[in-house]
């Protein structure tokens, strides 16, 4: 693995000349997501004995694999036979919210994790740029979750995630692999400064370089005058007057927004500039008891979202000290040192998120699973199914329906419907009985291709 790290920068130098083309800011070229990642396998396969998820439940079913889609047409031509032998078959799943798929230097174990998890569809929301373009070509030739990058995260002078990028990834996560790095080397790769309109015309062609899939946007502590920050405390983020015009030109790219959003009126900002997709529950970072009104949605709140169709993404775990996860948040989180803190503190955060995960799903907001830093989402929904907050049904149909449809809105996945692609998981037991058969995987099935083994097959 030394080796390897060492050949980083000779590698990457090598493929950014290749990629020099999709390096344009023009939005001509379609984002990379628009397409599978997977070539779909030439074999046809006729899948039998095994019990369907249907929405509601399970039900037995033959379906054929033909160029990499699911039919009840048996095709012509050489047929394999796939006996699933009665087992429970799942749409593959998706962790709608992470970080740790994006240098070459970890792409195999990470992808490995990710497949052993069963999780086929990855949202990487902030990236180093340059790093994503390497990787999303190296992704193509091994077996690997299909990924979605942001890029470089749009925020003010001195705001999240500057010092984190700057003061800790720096030296625990990218000079170990490339080398050493300038402070101040991520500016305008993993994350660009806006503090005013201009700012927005005059850097768009650095935040739509590389053909991101979508845009992130940093809302922090922007209730009230908090967002007339204090540059360097890392705890601010974008002036929240600022992010209609960011949220216009992205979509008039056909670029969805993500907003990274702490406090209640975090969310309330991005609700009201028409973002797609909040990246968090508030309540999943609060540092002392003080703030957890702060964070505290409204009824108002979850009806607002829901009218304007905005996702929000689950991660209740990311404020959380999880085994094997990297220190993502480690700059001023008490979290990256051993959780909330005190017992009292972690008992009133657990409330807090419980009760704005409940007026979100009640009020019909959509919601997807997403863990920000744990190794997979398996953590984040295996933490949701402990709050007792969705019934077993809600767990399964959030993980494998509505998930993967939020990271690949344009692709036929979650589904098992004529002409969708054929992938799918098999599990031992039932999940609608039983959640934890999530993790009985017995077979995987990508796109026409079997990956038990984590490799195609």
């Amino acid at each position: 693995m030394q080796g390897v790290c060492r050949r980083w920068p000779l590698v990457f130098a090598g493929l950014l000349v290749l990629l020099a083309g999709c390096a344009t800011p023009s939005g001509v070229a379609p984002p990379a997501a628009a397409q599978a990642a997977t070539q779909p396998a030439a074999r046809q396969y006729a899948l039998v004995n095994g019990r369907w998820f249907n929405g509601t439940g399970f039900e037995p079913a033959t379906w054929y694999s033909v160029a990499g889609r699911l039919t009840r047409n048996p095709p012509q031509g050489r047929l394999e036979v796939i006996d699933l032998s009665r087992l429970f078959i799942v749409p593959p799943f998706g962790e709608a919210h992470n970080h740790n798929i994006e240098g070459s230097w970890n792409l195999a174990p990470v992808a490995d994790r990710y497949l052993h998890d069963g999780v086929f569809y990855v949202k990487i929301p902030n990236n180093v740029r340059e790093y994503a373009l390497v990787s999303r070509e190296v992704l193509k030739g091994m077996a690997s979750p299909d990924v979605v990058f942001a890029h470089a995260g749009l925020t003010g002078r001195g705001g999240h995630p500057i010092l984190l990028y700057e003061d800790v990834l720096r030296t625990s996560r990218y000079e170990p692999a490339v080398g050493p790095l300038p402070r101040g080397w991520f500016e305008n790769r993993a994350y660009v400064v806006i503090e005013s309109e201009h700012d927005v015309e005059e850097k768009w062609a650095s935040v739509t370089s590389g053909r991101p899939d979508f845009l992130k946007v940093y809302l922090v502590h922007s209730d009230g005058e908090a967002h007339a920050r204090t540059p360097g405390t890392g705890r601010t983020g974008l002036d929240p007057r600022l992010i209609p015009a960011i949220v216009a030109k992205a979509h008039a790219m056909g670029l969805q927004v993500t907003a990274h959003v702490e406090t209640a009126a975090d969310f309330r900002h991005a609700i009201r500039a028409g973002v797609d997709e909040v990246a968090h529950v508030p309540g999943w970072l609060v540092e002392q008891a003080a703030d957890v009104d702060r964070v505290r949605l409204t009824e108002a709140d979850a009806r607002a979202a829901a009218e304007r169709k905005v996702r929000v993404v689950t991660t209740t775990v990311a404020g959380r000290a999880m085994p094997g996860a990297a220190a993502h948040h480690a700059y001023g989180h008490q979290a990256a040192q051993g959780g909330h803190g005190r017992p009292v503190l972690e008992e009133l955060v657990t409330q807090v998120l419980k009760d704005n995960l409940r007026l979100l799903h009640q009020a019909g907001v959509s919601l997807a699973i997403g863990s920000d830093h744990a190794d997979t989402p398996l953590a984040e929904a295996l933490h949701l199914h402990s709050l007792d907050l969705f019934d077993n049904l809600t767990l399964v149909k959030l993980w494998c329906e509505a998930t993967p449809a939020a990271i690949f809105p344009g692709r036929a996945i979650g589904r098992f419907e004529e002409g969708y692609e054929a992938s799918f998981l098999g599990l031992g037991g039932d999940p609608v009985e039983d959640f934890s058969q999530v993790q009985n995987i017995r077979i995987r099935f990508k796109q026409g291709v079997v990956v038990d083994g984590h490799r195609a097959q």
